[in-house]
């Protein structure tokens, strides 16, 4: 699977749980607002029924009270059980620990008794209105239906008892759940499908950048092993081609010498010759530290150390610290090995300067060149290998090239 499919389809999986999660957020978040405006609501259409009976009830004493004041009780509440504000009213009288239904649209009701809660109690001589649920009980047998909420009033007859107004409204929490959400969720929905569709070129990019820096980082262990292996190898040849032969033709002319003496010079020149050749292979395995004051020399070793020589401008290096020098140097080398080795050059300039508190080198040919958008070849990672080591250093590698157009590579990094 290529990477923008891997990228596609982790980013539809991401966005599907953002939406799922959202969406959940959102009914939760709706249902509890419904439900919060219902109670609200139940509370307010109980107090307008308490406002219209209330008054009358408290002005007769409701043990006494007979038909005549129960059929005025039912005129007042018809209307609003006409418009459907509620289904039930129910009056409760106060007998010590338990009240009494002492009135009820539903004559079934009248008369029952049962115990009242002691906190609920409290809560009503207090002024409050007191919603609950409506419980499904032998004493709401009677109630039509399971969507309502039954409020609590409490007041004081004539007769200085008290007494509950209990008032049934209907509710409709998933109904006002399920309008709401009808107009809320699509837009929620489509806001965030937008902005999955907004950002979703930069995960895009975002994942081609990792493939290219996984691929990188592979390349560079096999550049490292394979390097590794070239450099025993080459080790082994100059060992074997240069430093042999002469050290083995010594030998031979020092078991002849006592014949001809003449060949002891000689055989001193192959053995000093060996040991210079030696010298030179561990000079290149084991390079002299570079500082900043040593940089320049070693540009101009590293432009002449093979073909074809290099051209080397040296500004100012004032400012350069040590560490910048070190890194410079090696990314100059890996450069010079590029330019050489892929470029087909005849021309190569190394430019180097200090300019502020940034220190510049330029490395360029007038070889093929190639595209510095491309993929690296297998096998070809100096140069992704400056740009890592000069970012992790706070700097940065400009390339300009074009294939049969030669290339630059600019290395900018912080002074010190």
């Amino acid at each position: 699977m290529t990477v923008v499919r891997r990228t596609l389809l982790r980013h539809a999986l991401a966005t599907l749980a953002a939406v799922l999660l959202v969406c959940a957020l959102v009914v939760a978040g709706v249902w509890w607002l419904a439900h919060d405006e219902a109670e609200r609501r139940a509370e307010q259409i109980s107090r307008r029924v308490a406002a219209a009976v209330v008054v009358p009830l408290a002005d007769r004493d409701l043990d006494a009270a007979g038909p005549e004041a129960r059929q005025q009780l039912l005129e007042d509440v018809a209307p609003f059980r006409t418009v459907g504000m509620v289904t039930r009213v129910k009056i409760w009288l106060v007998e010590g620990p338990s009240a009494r239904v002492v009135f009820s649209d539903e004559p079934k009701i009248e008369g029952l008794t049962r115990r009242f809660d002691p906190e609920l109690a409290a809560r009503l001589d207090g002024g409050a209105a007191v919603v609950l649920d409506v419980p499904v009980d032998e004493e709401h047998r009677y109630e039509p239906g399971p969507n309502q909420r039954e409020v609590f009033l409490g007041f004081t007859d004539a007769a200085g008892r008290p007494a509950r107004l209990e008032v049934y409204v209907p509710v409709d929490i998933n109904g006002a759940t399920v309008r709401a959400l009808g107009l809320l969720v699509p837009p929620v929905i489509a806001g965030l499908l937008a902005v999955a569709l907004a950002v979703l070129p930069l995960s895009v990019a975002l994942a081609r950048r990792r493939d290219r820096e996984r691929a990188e980082r592979r390349d560079a262990a096999l550049y490292g092993l394979a390097a590794g292996e070239l450099a025993r190898r080459d080790l082994a040849r100059r060992l074997h081609d240069d430093v042999l032969p002469g050290l083995a033709s010594a030998g031979m002319m020092l078991d002849l010498a006592p014949a001809r003496p003449e060949l002891l010079s000689r055989a001193r020149e192959s053995v000093g010759d060996g040991m210079t050749r030696i010298r030179s292979v561990l000079d290149e395995l084991l390079p002299e530290e570079i500082d900043a004051a040593g940089l320049p020399g070693a540009l101009r070793a590293l432009a002449a150390a093979d073909e074809p020589v290099a051209a080397v401008e040296i500004g100012t290096v004032d400012g350069l610290g040590d560490r910048s020098a070190v890194l410079l140097y090696r990314a100059a080398g890996e450069l010079l090995r590029n330019a050489r080795a892929h470029s087909s050059a005849s021309r190569i300039t190394v430019r180097f300067a200090v300019v502020g508190d940034r220190a510049r080198l330029t490395v360029s040919d007038d070889g093929t060149g190639f595209d510095p958008d491309a993929h690296p070849v297998p096998g070809h990672v100096g140069l992704p290998l400056v740009r890592r080591a000069a970012e992790d250093a706070g700097g940065r590698v400009t390339v300009r090239s074009a294939p049969g157009a030669g290339s630059t590579v600019v290395v900018e990094l912080p002074a010190t």
